[in-house]
């Protein structure tokens, strides 16, 4: 817990010039880079699915605990869910499969732990970022992940 707990708290990788919007963060691959996150492993979805399964919701027991004790501390920090699919399919629906991903997750982590909705904001990545570099249909790219962007878009209410 500790490890997950320093890498959400982690400093920025490099210097930032000023404070983005969410949209930047997920237009821009140096930006998001300039975070670290971690990959809720523990979370699967099936091929072609957008949300939870009732039984996957205790594997976000871990995040969310250490999410809540981030939180409870600096009520202003602002995470981002991000969403992953495998390279199977077009990239708009990928696209949107991942945003769906991503929305999932935020709607478990605010309506079954003690996460308020405007700390978290949702972008879908599509294949964009593989995990496994294949063609093929790849369980380990159907993912989501969660990055603290405080240090990119500022505080909530900032």
């Amino acid at each position: 817990d500790q490890e997950i707990t320093d890498v959400l708290s982690a400093a920025p990788r490099r210097k930032l010039d000023r404070k983005y919007t969410v949209e930047e963060v997920e237009s821009d691959p140096q930006l998001r880079d300039a975070v670290a996150r971690i990959e809720i492993d523990t979370v699967h979805f099936g091929f072609g699915e957008g949300f939870l399964r009732e039984e996957e919701i205790d594997n976000l027991d871990r995040i969310a605990e250490i999410m809540e004790k981030i939180l409870a501390v600096n009520p202003g920090e602002v995470f981002m869910i991000e969403g992953h699919t495998d390279a199977v399919g077009s990239d708009p629906a990928n696209l949107e499969l991942s945003r769906e991903r991503a929305k999932a997750v935020k709607q478990a982590l605010t309506t079954y732990f003690v996460i308020p909705a405007d700390n978290l904001k949702t972008v879908g990545f599509g294949e964009r970022y593989l995990k496994i570099p294949t063609t093929d249909p790849e369980a380990e790219n159907r993912r989501v992940s969660v990055a603290r962007i405080t240090p990119l878009v500022g505080a909530l209410g900032q």
